[in-house]
């Protein structure tokens, strides 16, 4: 959470911005399937507590960016939705990208994306709480003697929410940031809540690390790990989007056969 007058050594978008980029990050692979077009989400929200100030959490959107680059280095078609104050994604010939701030940001862009494409796997960190901002409520708080206290109202449940949309045929993953204790519980119980076809379990501990130890739950009851365990987010990105596009594949090939 970034408390008020948190700084961030990133310019702030205002609005969505599109950039494509044209520089591969390494040679284009060939898809081992037919290309995708893959929908990334990456970083975290901001919510806004006055015009200056907001909510927001320590996600650098690493994992997202590297999920993205892995998508486009199989030859994938990507679009990334980049959250504020993440890292710079190397430039991909393969990879177009959306700029978002808040949750209603994100929620807009997901709602115009997720039909036009097959995968997605929500990797950004969206806040659960926002702010209420009130009608007349001054642009900025200025600073005062005594205690002060927020108003804070639920975030609407973007996943859950995409749930809804008619797309029969396309894949959503999701991932569940939670403490190594009870970590696999909680993330099977979320990929229920949210009606996702695989969901990854991140342990908190490593949140600030280079390194991942995370497992893919399916929704068949499946769960399956890098034989290596913990290793870096880079590699790891490749090995899940290896396995994601293979259940996309399968499902769908299920579908027809229906």
């Amino acid at each position: 959470m970034a408390l008020p007058g948190g700084r961030c050594n990133h310019a702030t978008p205002t609005a969505p911005l599109n950039v494509t980029n044209n520089t591969p990050s390494q040679p284009v692979k060939t898809p081992t399937s037919r290309p995708l077009r893959v929908l990334v989400t990456a970083g975290p929200t901001w919510e806004p507590v006055d015009a200056v100030r907001f909510l927001g959490n320590r996600s650098s959107g690493r994992l997202g960016a590297e999920l993205a680059r892995a998508a486009g280095d199989l030859g994938h078609l990507v679009t990334l939705l980049r959250g504020p104050g993440t890292i710079d994604p190397s430039p991909h010939p393969r990879i177009s990208e959306v700029r978002f701030q808040s949750a209603v940001d994100l929620e807009r862009e997901l709602r115009i994306s997720w039909p036009a494409h097959d995968l997605l796997v929500m990797a950004a960190a969206v806040a659960d709480f926002r702010p209420i901002r009130r009608p007349g409520a001054p642009q900025k708080i200025r600073r005062s003697e005594g205690t002060h206290s927020l108003d804070l109202e639920p975030v609407p449940d973007l996943l859950a929410g995409l749930a809804k949309i008619d797309h029969p045929t396309g894949t959503r993953v999701g991932f569940a940031l939670e403490p190594g204790t009870g970590l696999l519980e909680a993330a099977r119980a979320k990929l229920v809540r949210k009606d996702l076809h695989a969901i990854v379990a991140n342990p908190l501990e490593t949140m600030d690390s280079d390194r991942i130890l995370g497992t893919l739950l399916i929704r068949d009851g499946a769960e399956i790990q890098p034989p290596a365990g913990s290793i870096t987010k880079s590699d790891f990105a490749e090995w899940l989007l290896a396995r994601l596009v293979a259940l996309h594949d399968s499902r769908v090939d299920q579908t027809s056969r229906d």
